[in-house]
C-alpha cells in the first residue's frame, strides 16, 4: 500500500489546483470592491456571492479532474459519510470580512489531504497577484519562485502577526502571548491565509490564528512546512484539526507554544 502520492502525481493535481484556484479567485475578483451584497450566515460569519460562486467554479475544474475525490468547501459543505483517500478543502475567500472592506489580503485556498495528511496546497491571493504553492517533497513556491522561512531564531529580533486580538485577548493564554508580542522587534495583525503566507515567504517569523476551520489551513500547513516551517494547533500538534494554528520558521515555534499551552 503507498503511503503518500508519487511526485509526477503531486505535480498534475498541484497543476489543476492551481487552474482552479486561479479560475474560482478570478470569478470572485470580479465582486472585489463592488456593491456586494453581505449575507450572515447560520454562525453570524459574512458570506457574499464572491464566495458563492468563486466556491462553484473551483468545484466544477476539482470535480472534472478528480471524479473520485471528496470535495470540502466553506461554502457548500461535503458528505462526512463518504471516506475516500483524496479530500480537497477549499475556501474560495479566505478573510471575508478584508474583501468586504476593500483590502487586497484575502486568498483562494485549496489543500489536498491524502489519508490524513495534507501532501499540496495553493493558497492564491487574486487581489495582489500572489500564488503560493507546494507539494509533498517539492518545496514551496511563491510566483514560481522557490521560497524559505526566515533563519531569525527569536521573537525578539524578529515579526510576529496574529488575527483576531479580541479573541486572543479572551483566551486562557491571551496575556501571555500579548505580552510576546510587546517584546518582538515588530508586529502585524495579517491573519488567514495572508499572514501565513508572509511566513513562507520569511518576511516574519510566526502567525497565530485563535479560530480555524481545516478548509482555513490546509493548505498553509503544506506551504509552511515545504518552506522549512513549522505548522500546529496551539497545543503543538501537527493538524488542520485543532481549531487554532500556529505557523513559524520553526526557530521561534517552541517560543509561541511557551504562551498557549
Amino acid at each position: 500500500m503507498k503511503t503518500h502520492p508519487s511526485k509526477s502525481e503531486l505535480k498534475h493535481f498541484l497543476s489543476v489546483a492551481w487552474l482552479a484556484a486561479h479560475q474560482g479567485g478570478q470569478k470572485s475578483l470580479k465582486y472585489f470592491r463592488k456593491d456586494v451584497k453581505v449575507i450572515k450566515k447560520i454562525d453570524r460569519t459574512p458570506v457574499t456571492r464572491a464566495d458563492r460562486e468563486g466556491e462553484v467554479v473551483i468545484r466544477g475544474v476539482l470535480s472534472k479532474a478528480f471524479p473520485h475525490h471528496q470535495l470540502c468547501g466553506e461554502e457548500f459543505g461535503w458528505d462526512k459519510n463518504y471516506s475516500p483517500d483524496y479530500k480537497w478543502w477549499i475556501d474560495p475567500v479566505d478573510g471575508t470580512r478584508q474583501f468586504i472592506r476593500g483590502l487586497p489580503f484575502w486568498g483562494t485556498l485549496l489543500g489536498l489531504e491524502y489519508r490524513g495528511e495534507v501532501v499540496a496546497g495553493v493558497m492564491h491571493h487574486p487581489a495582489i497577484n500572489l500564488t503560493i504553492w507546494a507539494g509533498k517533497g517539492l518545496g514551496c513556491y511563491a510566483n514560481g519562485k522557490r521560497v524559505y522561512v526566515s533563519k531569525i531564531k527569536k521573537i525578539q529580533d524578529g515579526t510576529i502577526t496574529y488575527g483576531g486580538i479580541r479573541r486572543i485577548a479572551s483566551a486562557p493564554y491571551g496575556k501571555k502571548f500579548i505580552n510576546l508580542v510587546k517584546s518582538a522587534y515588530d508586529d502585524r495583525s495579517f491573519g488567514d491565509s495572508f499572514g501565513h503566507a508572509l511566513v513562507c515567504q520569511g518576511m516574519v517569523e510566526a502567525n497565530l490564528d485563535p479560530v480555524v476551520q481545516p478548509y482555513d489551513v490546509a493548505s498553509a500547513k503544506i506551504c509552511v512546512e515545504e518552506a522549512g516551517g513549522i505548522f500546529t494547533d496551539i497545543k503543538g500538534k501537527k493538524t488542520i484539526y485543532g481549531g487554532t494554528c500556529i505557523s513559524s520558521n520553526g526557530l521561534v515555534h517552541s517560543q509561541v507554544l511557551k504562551t498557549t499551552r
